[in-house]
Order: C-alpha cells, then structure tokens, then sequence
C-alpha cells in the first residue's frame, strides 16, 4: 500500500498538492503538522516566481472530512486568548498563517472541492483565490454545533464571500449544504460534473497565466474570461 501524506507535485508550472492523509484527511495532529510542512515549501517555492498557480484537492474520494473533534477541543481549550497578556498562542498563530497565506500568494491558488470538504477543510477552500467544486460534493462549518466558531480565516472570508446573511446562516447553523447551492451562494466560483474538478482547475490558472503576472485584483476579471471563454455558467 503507497504511503499516504501530502504530495506536491509540479506539472507544467502549476504546483498540485495531494492530500492524501488517513480517515478521508480528517484534520488530526498529523495532518495539521504535514499540512504545515507542505505549505512552509510552498511559501519557499512562491518567492522564486517560478510558478502559474497552486491547486489544493483530496487524494480520495473526500476533500477533507473536518477535525478529529476531541482534538479540536482540546486544541480549542489550549489555545484559549490571554486576556491579561492580548497574546494568541504561537501555534495558534502559524497555524492560521498556512491557512489565510492563501489568498496572499504570487499565483491563483483554486481548491478543487470533491466529495466532503467540512470545517477546517472548508476553511482550507475559503481561504484560496477560487473554489472549483464538484457535483455530489457537500461542504459546511460544523464548527458551531460544538460551541465554537471557524478560527484559521474561515469566518471572514465566508462572509466576504458569500456576504453577511448567507455566512451566518452557514457558519451558525452547521448544516452541510450540496455542491450546487454553494455555487448559488457564490461559496463556489464554478460547478462541474463529477471527475472534472482537477480539470478546471488547471484550465482556469492555465488561462490567467496567459494574461500576463497575475494580478490579485483582477480576481473577478480573470473568472469572468474564463467562463465567457469557454461559455460555462456566469454568477
């Protein structure tokens, strides 16, 4: 049996990660610690300007499936705000670093969202430039129905996504919600069938690398062209 872990690869410029962890990625201390370690090499990688885009996907059937909850508990209580000192704990601090890093990058970074992509998974997806997802996929932010809320960036860039009502309902309710109404809400940048989502993926950053250095601003520009360009459906 191959080893499972986080696999980056590079093809034709555009940096893949794999996530290939046990239980459907589920987001144990391991996971979190490869995960950091991955993304600690691509903040490496980035500073060449060597690369067209990232693109985050499960390995599996899944996304990623959310946290093991005992251990995002116990993290939770660890990583309580001091307010004697007004200091976050430092891992608390790196860790939501290779979280909201994302959406800082030199290139597009697209989540291509298959299957369960839950809770700090989602947040993983909400933090990069664009969320490809597929039919039959379903995301949420469970996070609320253990007496929590998204911590690693997840709850304003929902908002800033969706917009203030359809955040709180996601992120307040806890509900998991399909593929095609997150498309509707704008969680979603584009919806595909099942099986094409790595696909789209690599066709949206191979088409905003050929507009010339990637601009951050022109986010929307670039998602506009794209599915004019090829006649998908506009939001």
């Amino acid at each position: 049996m191959a080893e499972k872990g986080m696999i980056l690869e590079c093809e034709n410029g555009i940096l893949i990660l794999s996530m290939d962890m046990p239980v459907n990625n589920i987001m144990s201390a391991d996971f979190l610690s490869e995960y950091e370690r991955v993304m600690a090499d691509i903040e490496q990688k980035a500073a060449s300007d060597s690369y067209k885009g990232l693109i985050i996907r499960g390995a599996g059937r899944h996304f990623c499936v959310g946290a093991d909850v005992d251990a995002l508990l116990e993290r939770s209580a660890n990583e309580n705000y001091d307010d004697s000192t007004g200091v976050l704990p430092e891992s608390h601090i790196k860790q939501k670093h290779f979280f909201t890093f994302l959406s800082e990058l030199p290139f597009p970074t697209v989540s291509a969202v298959t299957g369960f992509c839950i809770g700090s998974g989602s947040e993983i997806a909400v933090n990069s430039t664009y969320r490809v997802i597929e039919k039959n996929a379903r995301i949420g932010q469970p996070e609320s129905t253990f007496g929590i809320l998204p911590a690693l960036g997840g709850l304003a860039r929902t908002i800033s996504i969706c917009g203030l009502q359809n955040a709180y309902e996601l992120v307040m309710s806890g509900e998991l919600i399909p593929a095609e109404k997150a498309f509707e809400l704008g969680w979603a940048d584009i919806y595909t069938d099942k099986k094409q989502g790595l696909t789209e993926a690599i066709a949206l950053i191979e088409y905003i690398a050929s507009k010339g250095k990637f601009a951050p601003s022109l986010r929307d520009e670039y998602l506009l062209g794209y599915l004019s360009n090829k006649g998908g459906k506009v939001q």
